[in-house]
């Protein structure tokens, strides 16, 4: 992987570069601007030394005193600073010079100089009157001049030899040497670099600091954010510790956080409820290929049967007429009397079981209409408590009041809850508690009556055949009962279910439609 440079890195070297630029430009202009003001002290300082040696010349001059005069010069010509102090006349013959300066007749640069500058006019600016240039060893010398002028009370004196009419007398020129301005210049610059590479340090520790926790620090918190949502955990969340634009990067970074972490949620919601939804939707698809199977089955079987007891009812209704006539014949043998009443009562126990194959077979249409479904319950339950096979038998009732009406067949439905209470009633010989209530789908859409035992239950093997024609579990039963019951549900628009557990009883729901015609 290669090295890259940081943020914090590229924002230090980058806050460097233009600092020392910036500090670069401004020791430049500082050393300028120091050395201009160096050199306008010493301009001052040689206006002011040569306005003391021209008050000194006057006076010299006045008493023609020459020699306590270029004494005077000499010991200010002596002067760590001064290079050289040169009197000079019209012709340009060095008068007098101190400090080692050219002797006279020996300054003719000085003259061309002042001459050729001012045009004949000695009495500029100081600085336009000062020069700078270097010597043969290369010293840098700083040079002023300064005119001499031809007073009135200097031109009448008895020694004066100078015409009235002229107006200069000769030049002051003084030359001081700028080594200590120089010097001062190199400490200076030394100094101001030295301030400036410490500014420098300090500036690049502050700002890398401030960088580091302003900057570096938010964005590496964001960063690892970012790995964690990456990896999965969308609970994190980064915190905030400014008002900034960072603050608010990281406070929009927690609201997308916790928008992806409702999402994933809604995601995940949304995918078990559609597995819910496909088990509950395969259950229901095997519930109807159970029931189109059952009816199918039913069909088939009832026009099988239809046609069975059709045949066999003719001959059955011939044997019980003989076996009624021969039983009431004198002339019948007292000891076949009772093989003959056995024989009438099994024909009219096929009898029975022909009609419920009829019955099974015919598939009446319904006769609707609204009722209550508590009453009609009701009605049954009043019914079989006074039936001395239900005197064991508690019965409770739980009604929903509010129950609505349902659009059925009452005579039907009455045969099935009949049928159910039967089987309730076989189930528990011993006696029991059987409970009937109603109650309203989740969905509203039917009224459920529940009619549920303490009888001894139906193995888990058997719940998926108690509906099939001929399927019984009692010696004496034909196994038509639940079949017929679960035709009728079905015709009035209506489900029956079954709940049970060996030991603990049964669970019978007639579910049929509320509300009006369909």
């Amino acid at each position: 992987m290669p090295v890259r440079p940081t943020l914090i890195v590229k924002l230090t070297v980058a806050t460097s570069v233009i600092l020392i630029g910036f500090m670069g430009l401004l020791d430049y202009v500082n050393i300028r601007y120091f050395r201009r003001v160096m050199v306008e002290y010493a301009v001052s300082n040689a206006v002011q030394m040569a306005e003391v040696i021209t008050q000194s010349t006057y006076d010299a001059m006045m008493k023609n005193d020459k020699a306590n005069l270029y004494q005077m010069i000499s010991r200010i010509a002596r002067s760590n600073s001064i290079e050289h102090i040169r009197l000079i006349d019209l012709n340009g013959n060095v008068v007098y010079a101190g400090g080692g300066a050219e002797t006279a007749g020996s300054a003719a640069l000085a003259c061309t100089f002042c001459h050729t500058r001012f045009s004949g006019s000695l009495d500029g600016p100081s600085l336009n009157r000062s020069r700078l240039y270097r010597t043969k060893e290369g010293m840098e010398v700083m040079g002023f001049t300064k005119a001499i002028y031809n007073r009135p009370d200097c031109s009448a004196a008895a020694c004066h030899f100078h015409k009235r009419g002229d107006p200069v007398l000769g030049v002051l020129d003084i030359s001081i040497s700028l080594e200590n301005l120089q010097r001062k210049s190199r400490e200076y610059r030394i100094q101001f670099g030295v301030m400036t590479c410490l500014l420098l340090v300090l500036i690049g520790v502050l700002i890398t600091f401030l960088t580091s926790r302003l900057v570096d620090e938010p964005i590496q918190r964001l960063v690892g954010h970012s790995a964690e949502v990456a990896a999965g955990n969308l609970d994190a969340r980064v915190p905030v510790t400014s008002n900034d634009e960072l603050g608010e990067l990281s406070e929009a970074v927690n609201s997308m956080t916790e928008s992806l972490g409702q999402a994933r949620d809604e995601l995940n919601e949304w995918a078990g409820t559609l597995e819910r939804k496909v088990e509950e939707r395969s259950r229901e698809i095997a519930q109807m290929e159970a029931h189109l199977y059952r009816s199918e089955k039913l069909a088939s079987l009832g026009n099988l049967v239809a046609g069975i007891a059709h045949e066999i009812n003719n001959p059955l209704t011939g044997i019980l007429l003989y076996a009624s006539i021969l039983n009431r014949d004198s002339r019948l043998d007292p000891a076949l009397k009772p093989d003959m009443e056995r024989v009438i009562s099994e024909t009219r126990r096929c009898a029975d079981i022909v009609k419920q194959l009829l019955e099974f077979s015919r598939e009446a249409v319904p006769r609707k209409e609204l009722v209550s479904l508590n009453a009609l319950l009701d009605k049954v339950a009043a019914l079989f408590e006074q039936l001395p096979e239900f005197c064991d038998v508690a019965i409770t009732r739980r009604y929903d009041g509010s129950l609505p009406e349902v659009y059925t067949d009452p005579g039907q439905i009455q045969q099935v809850f009949v049928n159910l209470f039967v089987n309730a009633g076989h189930a528990m010989p011993g006696g029991g508690s059987l409970t009937v209530g109603t109650a309203l789908s989740d969905d509203g859409g039917y009224a459920c009556a529940r009619i549920a035992d303490t009888g001894c239950g139906i193995p888990a093997e058997q719940l998926n055949s108690i509906f099939d024609p001929f399927y019984t579990t009692k010696s004496e039963g034909t196994g038509l009962g639940l079949s017929i019951s679960y035709g009728i549900v079905e015709n009035n628009g209506g489900r029956i279910e079954v709940e049970s557990s060996v030991g603990k009883g049964s669970t019978f729901t007639v579910m049929l439609p509320v509300g009006g015609e369909e």
